[in-house]
């Protein structure tokens, strides 16, 4: 049989139970092409999930252990399941493969539906197309499918320096939207670059001192900035949350003020994938890469994103 290196969990835990291990190749399936990686980025739900079982939110619960992480991916085909005609071998693809089922990203090759993947952005590396697809496409879903943000709208970003937010900047910018974002000291030049048109210190600022009415809410981090918002947020506005942790307050404060509260999860999506490689190409969208770790350093990368303040993206490289 095929060999490769992958990172495994045994057990849940610290960073200490990520395994650099030889494990078996898969084979795609009918539906599937398997993918050699090449990059691999890096998500705070990577680290959720290896340590402990979250069923509510990765689906990790149930798996059986031992246990791939990851699901962001950008590689290239190496060959097709029963009946894939869309892409070819030889194909440059990136994705974000069965979330939040298990997708086995940290490895060397992964087999992945062929509706979760989209040919990689032509202008980008592997390593910088890894770190796009679970982060832009949160962001995708949260403006777009749920909030239906439209230009002209105010949007609020409430961590704009990171994964997410620096994805959900620029898109809500290429939108029309007018966007305010909240980010700590040290990076608010960089969500100023990123086009933000009001950038909120929230080690020394308020929400309400400075913020206009907004429409949309974007809640990622912190429920003191939850609840700065929903005081400006209009009647009828929208709060959509990335956290479960807030949902409940989130629906309290939705309901003390007339908007919306949605909780989002994200999903795969190869179509949505596609517009976000078009605007990669077009120079309508970029992404920030903090450090890149290779595969066998996975821990150090981890430890790093539980620090919680990682500027853009992490990703390893799997060479």
């Amino acid at each position: 049989m095929a060999m490769m290196k992958a990172i495994q969990i045994h057990t849940f835990g610290d960073a200490n139970v990520l395994q650099y291990q030889e494990v078996e190749r898969p084979l795609p399936q009918a539906g599937e092409v398997l993918v050699r990686v090449y990059a691999a980025g890096i998500n705070p739900v990577d680290w959720i999930s290896r340590s402990y079982p979250l069923p509510s939110t990765t689906g990790a619960a149930g798996v059986s252990l031992p246990y791939i992480l990851g699901w962001d991916l950008a590689g290239s085909v190496v060959a097709l399941g029963a009946g894939v005609t869309r892409f070819a071998v030889g194909e440059a693809v990136y994705g974000m493969p069965r979330f939040p089922r298990e997708a086995k990203a940290y490895s060397e090759y992964t087999a992945v539906p062929i509706s979760d993947l989209a040919r990689k952005p032509e202008l980008l590396t592997y390593q910088q197309a890894a770190a796009i697809p679970l982060a832009a496409l949160t962001a995708w879903q949260a403006l777009f499918e749920t909030a239906k943000l439209q230009a002209g709208q105010t949007v609020f970003i409430s961590g704009g320096a990171g994964g997410v937010g620096h994805f959900a900047i620029q898109l809500a910018k290429w939108k029309g939207a007018k966007v305010i974002a909240a980010t700590s000291t040290r990076n608010m030049a960089f969500v100023q670059e990123l086009g933000a048109d009001i950038v909120i210190d929230y080690t020394r600022q308020t929400i309400e001192d400075i913020a206009p009415e907004i429409d949309v809410v974007l809640d990622m981090v912190g429920e003191d900035l939850l609840r700065q918002a929903s005081r400006k947020v209009k009647q009828g506005g929208q709060i959509v949350s990335l956290s479960r942790m807030h949902q409940g307050l989130g629906e309290q404060l939705a309901a003390e003020t007339g908007a919306h509260f949605t909780f989002i999860l994200v999903h795969p999506s190869g179509e949505q994938l596609t517009e976000i490689a078009r605007l990669c190409d077009a120079g309508q969208l970029t992404v920030t890469i903090e450090a890149v770790f290779p595969l066998q350093d996975v821990a150090q990368a981890h430890k790093l994103s539980e620090g919680r303040h990682v500027r853009g993206k992490l990703v390893l490289s799997i060479e």
